[in-house]
């Protein structure tokens, strides 16, 4: 399903987005920061849901919302265990990008989107842990 729309350099704008979504983790205090990662891993789950309503088999949209739910509760998990599932939930996620990449599994993805987030994805499981751990 290669769309319309192109980015030239996704990885550059995945990059980008972290570097301008990063800062608002300094200026509010660890809990509304660990609330805000979860928020987003649960956006960031939920996007392939998308994707996978587009598919033609129901197989690949059931896929697509199951893994959206397991990420949705790590996120979950980030807010009621111990933030790590938050990082944890957001590497994973970029093994999920990758494993589209071909696609190995699941549904079919613009080519761009992987790049775009895995460095978004990475990044900011980066920043999290060393933001709460040290």
């Amino acid at each position: 399903m290669e769309s319309e729309f192109h980015v030239r350099r996704p990885a550059l704008l995945g990059g980008l987005l972290f570097i301008v979504s990063a800062p608002v983790h300094f200026v509010v205090t660890q809990d509304v920061s660990i609330a805000i990662a979860a928020v987003t891993l649960g956006m960031i789950g939920g996007a392939y849901i998308g994707f996978g309503a587009q598919a033609s088999d129901s197989k690949t949209l059931a896929l697509e919302l199951l893994v959206a739910v397991l990420f949705g509760m790590a996120a979950l998990a980030g807010l009621l265990w111990h933030w790590i599932a938050i990082p944890l939930g957001l590497a994973l996620h970029a093994i999920w990008d990758l494993l589209h990449h071909k696609p190995i599994v699941g549904a079919r993805v613009p080519r761009w989107y992987i790049p775009f987030c895995v460095i978004y994805d990475l990044s900011a499981a980066f920043f999290l842990v060393m933001l709460y751990a040290f």
